[in-house]
């Protein structure tokens, strides 16, 4: 039979280093599906849309493909792991004439543990991305998350529920690049539906997140690769998690990334873009600091 239990409720029957494991599956570290969703809401390091073909406005070019790929090492107090992850956005103009554009992001995670095994994540969500001014988009998602991970991983849920609301603003020719500002809160709840493996023990957890971030990409002067116009992006995103407690109510990430184009703009209606980076992630645990979160993730994004 399963039970339900309250967030508190739950940390008091879970072994101690449960509440403080880097590998929570569903909600609480930044490992879990309640961070894929948010970090998909708000991604300022990756193909996020930055990128500028000139100084008026975001790179809104209607329907677009973007893949992407990464590469996580992480470890926190002796415990380390591998995560690897896959995504995929397809972005399209759902009215002729209007610039806003319905996004849809599926994202597949491998989570792996070396002590404790491998758990499947899964999460898809849709937005659409709504133009207030040229420089300036507002996007509200939701995001559904499921996990196939065993109560090794301190899975007492599966399932995840999170409403999000983005902004993000450029300010256009600050020195010889562009800045942006990014915003985000969000609303994350466990469910109980069923679709991802059946916990044993079921917890109601809420958590509101806000995430805030800067981005500044700087074109370089020459061309590279073959002529190809190339940008270098640096940004720094914080995340802080409210309302039940977590393991990891503090995240921060560091990134920078290099881009070139693949085609130039006048040679196509819209142009390909490669993007290679790098990302520290570092988490501050609320029970002690001794299982303090640090990773490192090597990223790629194609734009088509």
């Amino acid at each position: 039979m399963k039970m339900l239990l309250t967030a508190g409720a739950a940390l008091a029957i879970l072994p101690a280093t449960a509440g403080a494991a880097p590998y929570l599956a569903t909600v609480g570290s930044p490992n879990s599906l309640q961070h894929t969703a948010v970090s998909t809401a708000l991604n300022l390091s990756d193909l996020d849309p930055v990128e500028t073909v000139d100084s008026s406005g975001f790179d809104m070019e209607g329907d677009a493909d973007t893949i992407g790929g990464a590469f996580t090492y992480w470890g926190s107090a002796g415990q380390e792991g591998q995560r690897y992850e896959l995504r995929y956005q397809k972005a399209f103009r759902p009215f002729e004439g209007s610039r806003a554009r319905v996004l849809v992001d599926p994202v597949l995670n491998i989570l792996h543990a070396n002590d404790v095994g491998t758990a499947t994540m899964g999460t898809l969500s849709t937005g659409i991305e709504l133009p207030v001014q040229p420089n300036w988009l507002i996007t509200p998602r939701i995001a559904y998350g499921v996990t196939d991970a065993g109560a090794s991983f301190g899975s007492t849920s599966s399932d995840i529920l999170t409403l999000s609301a983005t902004s993000r603003y450029k300010l256009a020719q600050v020195g010889r690049g562009d800045l942006t500002i990014g915003n985000m809160v969000a609303w994350s709840t466990t469910t109980d539906w069923g679709l991802g493996r059946d916990p044993a023990v079921y917890v109601k957890e809420n958590v509101v997140t806000f995430r805030n971030g800067l981005a500044y990409q700087l074109p370089f002067k020459g061309r590279m690769f073959g002529g190809r116009q190339g940008s270098l992006r640096v940004s720094y995103v914080w995340t802080k998690l409210t309302d039940d407690p977590q393991s990891y109510e503090d995240v921060h990430e560091a990134a920078i990334s290099i881009g070139v184009r693949t085609r130039e703009a006048e040679q196509r209606g819209r142009s390909e873009q490669l993007r290679i980076g790098l990302i520290y992630t570092h988490g501050t645990n609320s029970f002690s600091h001794d299982f303090d979160y640090d990773a490192v993730t090597l990223t790629v994004g194609y734009r088509f």
